[in-house]
């Protein structure tokens, strides 16, 4: 009797109704199978929750009993939301809002305006060709062809532009260790390397007028060395004629000769007499430039001060003869002989007229 009223009593503890939690086999359900068992799940702690109730953002966490007298504990995660686990909501750039690590935020897509569309407040450096900038490649490099001030790469400007310069010391003198055109100095670049190069003509082959190999030494044979060489020179220091000089080049230098007899069979040029031609014969003997003309000239008496005198070889001033034969002077653009007498033009030509430099202009 004492075994049936236990038993008695054991059945009245028992749900009445519906499937109990009792008739399942909680060690095999899955926790989601746990999670919607109906009624409402009763917690560990008493408390009731249903599982069907939305918003809700926190796990729940529920036990139930089983059979062989263990407790099964399940989380129940209900709701949603746009957050990550950590709570931080992405910016979105391009939606008028300033948000994160935005500076700034139009809601354009606009590159040229306030704001890029990275959301960044634009400026040299940001890969975007801004108002007053002409170039931005977005790096940090000086050495490509835009430097970080925004501007294009050039000679000059101090930075060598990989590739494209061999040196830029920011100058434009040419006879320093860089060239004005960003090339290293050199024997033989044409470019006296002060300091370094005794002289450098650009060849450096030891030819007349030149520079020695190495650039350390003039050629042997060269204007300047004090030796006339006839084929290239007409003086080296020294005309030898009073009245002449000689230029930095070794040729005749009449820039100082006063008059030019032209009167009759003396003329250099054209027809007899003084003209437009020996005026332009004076003009590129005076200057030195085979391309002179005369654009204006005037005649007068002559002066006992030397000058050129009759270019007639038949023509006899006297024993001797006080004239210098120079001979042909085509660097000067001169196709006759050319005379030099160094005093006393009235002398011996008379009263003819003659061209004089005071009353003569040449161009160029």
């Amino acid at each position: 009797m004492r075994r049936l009223g236990l038993l008695l009593a054991f059945v009245a503890c028992a749900p009445g109704s519906g499937t109990s939690t009792s008739d399942v086999d909680l060690e095999t359900m899955s926790t989601t199978e746990v999670a919607s068992t109906n009624p409402p799940v009763q917690t560990v702690t008493g408390e009731t929750v249903d599982p069907d109730t939305t918003g809700a953002t926190d796990p729940v966490t529920t036990s139930s009993a089983t059979d062989t007298g263990t407790t099964t504990t399940t989380v129940i995660t209900t709701g949603g939301s746009d957050e990550s686990s950590s709570g931080h909501v992405d910016p979105v750039c391009g939606n008028g809002i300033v948000e994160g690590r935005e500076s700034c935020d139009d809601g354009n897509d606009d590159e040229t305006d306030g704001c890029t569309t990275e959301c960044r407040i634009p400026g040299c450096g940001d890969a975007v060709i801004q108002p007053g900038e002409m170039c931005d490649d977005g790096n940090k490099s000086e050495s490509d062809a835009c430097l970080n001030n925004c501007t294009p790469a050039s000679c000059g400007d101090g930075v060598v532009y990989d590739g494209e310069e061999e040196c830029d010391d920011g100058n434009a003198v040419d006879t320093d260790d860089c060239t004005a055109k960003c090339h290293l100095a050199i024997c033989g670049d044409g470019y006296l390397w002060a300091g370094k190069e005794v002289c450098d003509d650009g060849f450096n082959d030891g030819d007349y007028n030149g520079c020695s190999p190495g650039c350390k030494a003039p050629a042997p044979e060269r204007c300047g060395d004090g030796k006339v060489q006839p084929a290239y020179e007409h003086c080296d220091g020294s005309s030898g004629l009073v009245g002449v000089g000689c230029s930095d080049d070794c040729l005749y230098d009449f820039s100082a000769v006063p008059q030019m007899s032209c009167s009759m069979t003396c003329s250099w040029a054209g027809p007899a007499g003084c003209d437009q031609a020996d005026a332009d014969v004076f003009c590129k003997l005076r200057t030195g430039n085979p391309q002179a003309k005369a654009t204006s000239f005037q005649l007068a008496a002559p002066t006992d001060k030397g000058g050129f005198p009759c270019s007639d070889p038949k023509v006899v001033l006297g024993d001797p003869d006080p004239r210098k034969l120079l001979g042909l002077l085509t660097e000067f653009g001169v196709n006759k002989a050319v005379y030099y007498q160094e005093s006393k033009i009235a002398s011996t030509h008379g009263a003819k007229q003659v061209l004089q430099a005071s009353l003569l202009v040449c161009t160029p």
